[in-house]
């Protein structure tokens, strides 16, 4: 059974917050306090193409939403790590429940894995919703582990795919140059060429899930090299490239157990 979101309709219709919104701001903004990707904290990652195609929009009418949703303050995109923060989330969310007994820890990870640059100002806004003994609950939990941001990988260039256009305005604030702690790899050295086309995206997108998650336990590359090694050389194809990827991202050394993924 799927779960179920409640939006307040008349803080959000009538929210003076959203007085500047055309009504594809709305839909957008709506989208993302729903989307199948987004979590209990409001900070997730969301690729350009599948939120675009969700709203039946290509990837360049998305971000072009999104850069008029971020000068409304109303949510934040990073664009190097594909990381999206919906800035009205606990108007519609209740940050109370999140540090229940039933889903503290799992909000605590989500945190932890919150860009560095956005963390305080989250908690600040996050903990203004709280008790005091639920901030002090938030505070101990979070100072039980280092904090940290959440690992990143760029979307390859040989994918071709969620690029800004020339109407599209970029990102310009300093992004890290690290990729991720396991590998120095750049985005222009993460080669899929070996993946066909029509696969690489799903296979991205597993491993940036991969890295979020903390479950990527091998170099970028040698990922993407071991599916394009099955891709070469299995007599049935695999078809579900995200799970092929997600699978050897944690058990590499596992590889040839991968045939089960194969449909």
């Amino acid at each position: 059974m799927g779960r179920q979101r409640t939006i307040r309709d008349q803080n959000f219709w009538r929210s003076p917050r959203l007085m500047n919104c055309t009504t594809e701001d709305k839909v957008a903004l709506l989208h993302l306090l729903t989307a199948p990707d987004s979590n209990i904290t409001g900070v997730y990652p969301l690729v350009p193409r599948i939120a675009g195609a969700e709203l039946g929009w290509t990837a360049d009418q998305w971000l072009q939403v999104i850069h008029r949703l971020q000068d409304e303050d109303l949510v934040r995109y990073d664009h190097s790590r594909f990381v999206i923060w919906v800035r009205l989330w606990w108007d519609h969310h209740s940050a109370s429940q999140v540090t229940g007994p039933r889903l503290r820890d799992r909000a605590v990870g989500e945190i932890r894995r919150i860009p560095g640059e956005w963390l305080g100002e989250f908690l600040n806004d996050f903990k203004e919703r709280l008790t005091g003994d639920q901030q002090r609950l938030v505070e101990d939990l979070l100072q039980s582990d280092r904090i940290r941001a959440p690992e990143e990988v760029s979307i390859p260039q040989q994918c071709g795919i969620d690029t800004l256009s020339t109407n599209a305005r970029p990102n310009n604030k300093p992004q890290p140059k690290t990729l991720t702690e396991t590998s120095s790899v750049s985005s222009r050295e993460l080669d899929m060429s070996g993946i066909p086309s029509e696969y690489q995206t799903d296979v991205h997108r597993g491993i940036v899930k991969a890295m979020t998650s903390g479950k990527l336990s091998f170099a970028p590359q040698l990922v993407v090299d071991a599916i394009a090694a099955n891709y070469r050389s299995a007599s049935r194809k695999p078809q579900n490239a995200m799970a092929l990827t997600l699978y050897l991202a944690e058990h590499l050394n596992n590889a040839p157990s991968a045939n089960r993924l194969r449909s």
